[in-house]
């Protein structure tokens, strides 16, 4: 078999969904684990995961020596070295356990991967993710691993149709997934491995085609879940509030990118159901809030989580971590220990029904726009441009000074731009800016990452194209 696979076997396929939906139960059973279960649960997991990377990893190799790998627990993380994701790029071949998953080689795979499932030598899913910082993570897990990472996905929503319909369902839903464009991105990469023909009839309506033909997609799929970027969701649930759109959706999640409560008011008019949220990441941190709420459960005992400062000194709760700290507690391919998001977080307190971490979202520690040396935040431009009717979505690039240009997609035939400039330039001023140019300008679509089709809303130091 070719070393760069296009797509993966029928049977790999068959076998992969068969096991993820024999141990779905299992996992149903993990969501309520608490207090001494949990954490041995944990334990068990990481002093496999560091197994894995010691024996097999000359990156953890050096980093792990001396570390007694049979008795160390969760609670002696603190003591491991901080990784990050330029020093795992600079050293992907080392710090993977597969030697034949050299950092060309994975490119090179990821570079023949289309619209449909595609495994590495036919047992690794590999996954990219440019991130909200745009700085590219590339990641490899096998089967087994890929398996649970999905599960964490899913196993909220599946454990309620478990409840509901029995468990295997007995037919599959019809479900429309509003993301990414190919399969390098776990919104589609997962699914369309694990998913697809069993639990689900998916319809995939990537966010980089053009809106109408999303609306096309969407309206054509009739979908009874319907899953996808929120920046997208609000414009689909514009459409179906003004007569464009004629679906029923029973179940709306958002994922990928942060979701503000106006986009949640903005979905919940559109489509009648109010969106649950997800939390997701490459690395494969998961988590999800329930409609109207702003807390997340992380399913950590497949990732486990420290809040930390700018330092990476433990925070308490309460009070917001400026990165958090991940480990990994399922992948043996490509273990990440105590690997740096930029990702700002306050944990709260553990539910009364499990003892998962849990946590409210921020947002990123380097959102915070740089204009001319003086650090804004971005609710500054979000909350001038929120209250405008013709403006449907945007994008802003930092420029030369004391230059913002911002592209807007309108929500009608017209936006007026100048309008636009005098409402953000008020609204940077009250911020602290006090001389800024703003310069808004009309687009049909937003430029969004060619892999995993996510917006990044602020790019920095660059001038309109």
């Amino acid at each position: 078999m070719s070393a760069i696979a296009a797509t993966a076997r029928p049977q790999t396929l068959a076998g992969a969904r068969r096991r993820f939906l024999a141990a779905m139960p299992k996992h149903f059973e993990n969501r309520g684990l608490d207090g001494d279960a949990l954490t041995a649960l944990q334990t068990r997991r990481l002093r496999q995961v560091l197994r894995a990377a010691s024996d097999r990893s000359p990156f953890h190799r050096s980093r792990l020596a001396g570390v007694d790998l049979d008795s160390v627990t969760i609670a002696d993380l603190g003591s491991l070295p901080v990784m990050t994701k330029a020093e795992m790029m600079a050293s992907f071949d080392e710090a993977v356990t597969d030697p034949r998953l050299t950092l060309s080689v994975v490119n090179r795979h990821l570079e023949s991967v289309a619209d449909t499932p595609a495994l590495l030598f036919d047992e690794y899913v590999v996954l990219a993710s440019g991130g909200s910082s745009g700085v590219r993570g590339v990641f490899a897990c096998d089967l087994a691993g890929a398996a649970e990472h999905m599960a964490a996905v899913v196993r909220g929503s599946l454990a309620d149709l478990a409840r509901a319909i029995g468990w295997p369902p007995p037919n599959p839903s019809a479900m429309t997934i509003v993301a990414a464009p190919t399969c390098v991105h776990a919104t589609r990469g997962l699914s369309a491995v694990f998913l697809q023909g069993g639990l689900a009839e998916i319809t995939y309506a990537p966010v980089t085609d053009p809106f109408e033909q999303i609306l096309e997609t969407v309206e054509r799929s009739q979908p009874t879940i319907l899953i996808g970027y929120p920046s997208v969701l609000g414009r689909i649930a514009d459409a179906r509030a003004e007569d464009r759109l004629s679906i029923s959706p029973m179940v709306v999640s958002v994922t990928s990118e942060q979701l503000t409560q106006d986009e949640v008011a903005r979905i919940t008019d559109g489509l009648g159901v109010v969106p649950s949220n997800s939390y997701g990441t490459s690395e494969g941190l998961m988590g999800t809030a329930p409609p109207d709420s702003d807390v997340f459960d992380f399913a950590s005992d497949l990732a486990y989580v420290e809040f930390v400062d700018a330092d990476d000194r433990p925070v308490p709760r309460g009070q917001p971590a400026q990165h958090v700290l991940v480990t990994n507690l399922f992948n043996h391919t490509q273990p990440l220990i105590r690997y740096r998001i930029d990702d700002v977080m306050t944990a709260v307190e553990p539910a009364d029904a499990h003892g998962h971490q849990r946590a409210r979202l921020v947002g990123r520690s380097d959102d915070l726009l740089d204009i001319a040396g003086i650090a804004v935040h971005p609710l500054a431009v979000r909350s001038a441009l929120a209250t405008r009717a013709d403006v449907a979505d945007y994008q802003v690039r930092t420029g030369p000074g004391l230059t913002l240009h911002i592209d807007v997609v309108p929500s009608g035939a017209l936006v007026d731009l100048a309008a636009v400039e005098v409402a953000v330039t008020m609204s940077l001023r009250r911020a602290g800016v006090a001389a800024v140019r703003v310069e808004a300008r009309s687009v049909p679509e937003l430029s969004r990452d060619a892999l995993t089709g996510k917006i990044r809303r602020f790019l920095r130091d660059r001038a309109p194209d």
